[in-house]
């Protein structure tokens, strides 16, 4: 039970960190994007290849917040 806990609150943190940053990503893309890059290595150091900046940059661009939320959270399951 004790895993199960830990792994929803770390989910819902991260979730709650990429849609602070993603809120961001209209006005300032590339920050953003190299923002997104480092808070995913500190939650997933796999992520790295997973997404690179030049994907999260066109994802930000592309989708919508909730697009890229479900990309990045799909890629990450």
């Amino acid at each position: 039970m004790s895993g199960t806990l830990h792994k929803h609150i770390r989910e819902s943190v991260l979730r709650t960190a990429l849609i602070h940053q993603l809120k961001n990503g209209q006005k300032a893309p590339e920050r953003t994007a190299r923002n997104l890059s480092e808070l995913l290595l500190k939650f997933s150091p796999a992520s790295s290849e997973l997404f690179t900046y030049d994907d999260l940059l066109i994802m930000i661009k592309r989708c919508s917040i909730e697009e890229c939320l479900n990309l990045i959270i799909q890629k990450l399951a």
